[in-house]
């Protein structure tokens, strides 16, 4: 009933009385912009909405900051073309091999490599795709098995030997001996100048993963020790090529 008496007494509009007001300074609402996810000016920005149309549906175009498709799934064009220049002259690639190719995992060559090593030992008329394989598969295990034993723990160096590392490698630095599969389309491999062509060619690959294994392990004066192993890796696949 108080609070009507008191309406009423002012004019008919309603004033609390002091036993009900609050106290000054006990209750306070504040407003300030939220920073998270916008610009210096406090608003919030949203990425640019993806065109519409069947057109565009087809099309391969994305966010205008979205990464590429190919780097998203770990496919570097640049390091393809790289490891591939370091396989062909592994003798001035000191230089070439940062940690950033060191520690690269890419897959993509070494399969494109073996398909076309298999490829030319097809038209030249033997089929050993489950023995390209399967050799592949046991030597990259052993090899690495092999590597990390020989890895240098108490080097600082940023990259650590991993399996698909180590099978990278081998793969890039298999490419040679796919110019052996290709002149044994040619020509008959099973003489003495097949046999001078494979040494020469096992010998490349080996010095190529040995250089690439060498700077990876921070091995110091134990290069000919790691080149043994993988001789005897690549000339499996250099024997598939010459004799029949």
């Amino acid at each position: 009933m108080s609070f009507y008496n008191q309406g009423a007494s002012n004019g008919g509009f309603y004033q609390p009385s002091s036993q009900f007001a609050f106290p000054q300074g006990s209750m306070s609402f504040q407003s300030q912009p939220s920073n998270a996810g916008s610009g210096n000016d406090g608003m919030t920005v949203s990425p640019d909405p993806l065109p519409v149309g069947i057109l565009n549906a087809l099309s391969t175009k994305g966010f205008p900051h979205e990464p590429p498709l190919l780097e998203e799934i770990g496919i570097n064009f640049d390091h393809i073309i790289t490891k591939t220049k370091i396989a062909f002259n592994p003798v001035n690639s000191k230089g070439a091999l940062s940690d950033e190719i060191l520690s690269d995992s890419d897959l993509a060559g070494p399969l494109i490599f073996f398909l076309l090593f298999g490829l030319f030992l097809l038209l030249a008329g033997r089929v050993h795709f489950g023995y390209i394989y399967g050799v592949a598969l046991f030597g990259t295990v052993s090899l690495h098995g092999l590597s990390k034993f020989m890895s240098n723990n108490e080097s600082s160096s940023p990259t650590k030997l991993q399996f698909f590392n180590t099978a990278s490698i081998l793969g890039y630095c298999f490419l040679p001996l796919c110019f052996l599969s290709l002149i044994g389309i040619f020509c008959s491999l099973d003489n003495k100048v097949g046999y001078f062509l494979g040494v020469i060619f096992v010998s490349w690959s080996t010095l190529s993963s040995s250089a690439f294994l060498n700077s990876l392990l921070q091995l110091h004066g134990a290069r000919a020790l790691i080149a043994y192993p993988l001789m005897i890796y690549y000339s499996v696949f250099a024997l598939m090529a010459i004799f029949v």
